[in-house]
């Protein structure tokens, strides 16, 4: 039975980030800005680039990633990209029709806000290090966040997302510093429900860890 302690997956990112911060910075960082003057082209590519680069410093792979991995996400660019603009649109679509309708709608809109970004992230993690097609892991995640058994990833996904936007929220460019944070935990993260390797279909029994 796959396990995954939220409060671990918080500190082994933390460990990972401080033995790794100039590497884990200059990544995010780069990964986020050619991303964002690609006009989002590039996003998918650079964050699975990114997510495999953190995934080998969590498993202390040798040799240790260099910042040149981070454009291996570009080996992955079709399904990479598909899944971020074609999810990412999908997205913003039920936001608009969720705000189109009166109360239900609204009080629907803050939840899919917050469950949608984590389901992506999941997603794209699982074509990054497991070269899934990025409808078998949209669905995949989608499918087991729905019968629920992949609740507590997603809920572990939007706590790193509010304390990666903390320090955009309290000095702005401090989101620097806290958004690549929030990235190795969900590497970290990544390493206890699918370390295994077990066949990418295989459905993760996750439960948490007192």
């Amino acid at each position: 039975m796959e396990k995954i302690d939220m409060g671990e997956a918080f500190k082994e990112g933390w460990i990972v980030y401080k033995e790794n911060f100039g590497l884990c910075i200059c990544a995010a960082v780069v990964a986020v800005l050619i991303g964002s003057v690609s006009c989002g082209i590039c996003t998918g590519p650079m964050l699975a680039g990114l997510f495999m680069m953190l995934r080998r410093l969590v498993k202390k792979s040798e040799p240790k990633p260099v910042f040149g991995d981070l454009f291996k996400g570009f080996d992955l660019f079709l399904p990479a990209f598909l899944l971020m603009f074609l999810c990412g649109i999908a997205a913003f679509v039920i936001q608009a029709v969720l705000l189109c309708i009166p109360v239900i709608g609204w009080l629907l809109f803050v939840p899919f806000c917050f469950v949608s970004g984590p389901i992506i992230t999941w997603a794209l993690m699982l074509v990054a290090n497991r070269g899934m097609k990025w409808t078998e892991s949209v669905g995949f995640v989608v499918r087991n966040t729905f019968n629920g058994k992949f609740l507590l990833p997603i809920l572990l996904g939007i706590l790193a997302g509010v304390v990666g936007g903390l320090g955009g929220v309290i000095c702005g460019v401090g989101a620097i510093l806290t958004f690549p944070y929030s990235f190795c935990v969900y590497a970290a993260a990544y390493e206890q429900v699918f370390g295994s390797e077990k066949s990418a279909t295989d459905t993760p029994e996750v439960e948490v860890v007192a």
